[in-house]
């Protein structure tokens, strides 16, 4: 168990790009080995320091999170390598924030995560930020999660034509003459089982970035376009997990640009004990 002031970890598009394939051992290394490996509850330490542990992020981002929020992920890249990460998922107990289960390795955009603000359409980038998750989508008629479920038909597209009228939007083909969308069914498996991350949505400015999801990675060690991927075992995990009731949010980003979040505290907790233990 990793402990910290309000904290407590359990163990328990179109243009992408290949690179080498994770490392087998990155993927046995649980929540609490990993952290304390980046916090200092280990003696050894990863050798860039911008790679801050899930835990201090939380702490930092608290002024952001709003109270009635009881569902987090936090996706951050390796220190090593901007364009793979993992996702640490937690939830809100009387106690603070637990962590539930082990890290989830997955890739992000091609040119990593822009900073706050910073992402535009095309870059390549992944937005920062803290963000609602808006509903679940697929192939399926339906799926095992509480989330709202939308199912992609061949009609569906998601414009990402920064002059058309329904810009960063979910509609039929009939319905706008973008000359630039996705398609929603896709003729390989990356939408099967999808999430809408609320990214440029309320309101909606052109240019500055259009359908960030999470979704199935193409394979293991192929970067995005700016989405979040991830394997389909882990994000069917992460499906039947949220629950809208709980106010979903997932906070993303380099910890090196986070602190440019308007509200961000800037506080660290450091844990000060590790020890393994069971959700």
């Amino acid at each position: 168990m990793v402990s910290s002031p309000g904290i407590t970890v359990y163990r328990n598009h179109p243009e992408e790009s290949p690179i080498q394939p994770l490392s087998p051992f990155l993927k046995l290394i649980p929540l609490c080995t990993l952290l304390g490996m980046i916090a200092g509850c280990t003696q050894r330490h990863l050798p860039n320091p911008t790679q801050e542990s899930a835990t201090e992020l939380i702490a930092a981002a608290a002024p952001l999170i709003p109270e009635e929020s009881r569902q987090l992920m936090v996706a951050v890249p390796l220190p090593s390598d901007a364009t793979r990460g993992f996702i640490y998922l937690f939830e809100r107990r009387d106690t603070g924030w637990s962590g539930r289960g082990y890290p989830l390795p997955a890739m992000v955009g091609r040119s990593g995560f822009a900073p706050p603000g910073e992402k535009r359409e095309g870059d390549g980038r992944t937005p920062s930020g803290l963000f609602n998750l808006e509903l679940a989508f697929g192939y399926p008629s339906a799926v095992t999660t509480k989330m709202p479920y939308r199912q992609a038909t061949d009609d569906d597209i998601w414009v990402d034509d920064i002059h058309a009228p329904e810009y960063n939007q979910w509609v039929r083909r009939e319905e706008t003459r973008a000359s630039s969308f996705e398609e929603m069914k896709r003729q390989d498996h990356r939408y099967r089982y999808g999430l809408v991350i609320d990214y440029n949505r309320h309101p909606v400015v052109p240019a500055l970035g259009s359908a960030i999801f999470m979704h199935i990675w193409l394979k293991e060690g192929v970067s995005t376009s700016g989405c979040v991927a991830l394997a389909e075992s882990d994000l069917l995990e992460i499906l039947h997990w949220l629950d809208p009731g709980k106010k979903p949010l997932i906070l993303m980003g380099d910890p090196r640009h986070l602190p440019a979040l308007p509200g961000w505290s800037g506080a660290k907790q450091t844990p000060d004990s590790c020890q393994q233990g069971k959700q």
